[in-house]
This record gives structure tokens, C-alpha cells and sequence, in this order.
């Protein structure tokens, strides 16, 4: 198989092709307990070229089998490292985005503090500046209200004056010198 199509493969799949592999290589084993039987059973001492014949078939189930779980291991091995690969880029992902997600939070949250900040800042000095009119209000308030004050009692002790005046030259009456 290639490289490519196992890479592909899903770890399900990869184990299902592991799984037939090592049953054909337990069939394989059980094949070649059973001829190795069977050579035992026959007495091959017919001659020295049917035993080497008999040991060359044999090599040929070896090698057959020997092939088979060397293409095991590899294709193991290449799955295991395509697999270990893929994590460790999805981690990397995973890391990446989540500081991105943390870097635009804290912005986000400097920029409502900020935000918030001019705002106090802004109803602040409205504050101040409404305090200030207010006490400049009040002063003016004060100041014309003691004018008035003054002016009223002006006019009250001009008028008390005249009163005295006009009692004063009523006939009979005593004079203020006296």
C-alpha cells in the first residue's frame, strides 16, 4: 500500500489492516507448524535432494512470512509517525489560537477600560464645571440679594426719616434738638 493512502486512512482503518496482517501472519505460522508436521510425519530420507528440496520450500514460507511482518512494522511505523505529526501541528494550532483569543480579549478589555475611563473623566469635569456655575450662581444670588437687602433698607430708613421729619414739623411738636 502507499504511503499516501495510509496516511489517510483513519486510525480504525489502519488497525483493521494491522489486525488482517497479524491474523495472516498467525495463519502463516499455523501453515508452516502444519508442513513442518507433515515433513516430520513423512520420513524424508529418501535422498539428500529431496531433503534440500523440502528445506528450500520451507525458506520460501520463512521468507514469505518474514516479508509480510517487515511490511507490517513499516506500514505501523508510518501510520504512528503520521499520527504523532498531525497532533503536534493540532496542538500548535490549538496554542496559536488561543493566545490569539487571549491577546484580542485583553485588547478588547483595555479599550472598555479606556472607554470607561473618558467617560468618568468627561462627567468629572461636567461635574466640576456644574459646581463651579452653581457656586458662581449662588454668589451672584447672595450679592444681589444683600443689594436688595441694602436698597430696601435704604428706602426704609429714607421713609422713617421722612415720617420723623413730618412729626417733626407738625406744630407741638418737639424738635429733635431738644
Amino acid at each position: 500500500m502507499a504511503d499516501r493512502e495510509l496516511r489517510r486512512m483513519h486510525r480504525a482503518e489502519l488497525i483493521e489492516i494491522i489486525y488482517a496482517l497479524k491474523q495472516s501472519e498467525d495463519q502463516l505460522k499455523a501453515q508452516n507448524a502444519a508442513l513442518t508436521a507433515q515433513l516430520q510425519d513423512r520420513q524424508l530420507l529418501e535422498s539428500a535432494g529431496s531433503i534440500a528440496q523440502a528445506a528450500l520450500e520451507l525458506n520460501n514460507v520463512f521468507a514469505a512470512a518474514q516479508a509480510a511482518a517487515d511490511d507490517y512494522l513499516h506500514s505501523v511505523q508510518a501510520s504512528l509517525a503520521d499520527t504523532n505529526a498531525t497532533a503536534a501541528n493540532t496542538l500548535s494550532q490549538a496554542r496559536s489560537e488561543a493566545k490569539r483569543i487571549l491577546e484580542q480579549a485583553q485588547a478588547d478589555a483595555d479599550s472598555l477600560k479606556a472607554q470607561a475611563q473618558q467617560e468618568c473623566d468627561a462627567m468629572t469635569a461636567a461635574a466640576a464645571q456644574k459646581r463651579t456655575q452653581t457656586e458662581a450662581d449662588c454668589k451672584a444670588m447672595v450679592e444681589r440679594a444683600e443689594q436688595e437687602v441694602q436698597q430696601r433698607w435704604q428706602a426704609f430708613d429714607h421713609k422713617a426719616n421722612e415720617l420723623l421729619d413730618q412729626y417733626r414739623s407738625t406744630d407741638g411738636l418737639p424738635s429733635e434738638e431738644t
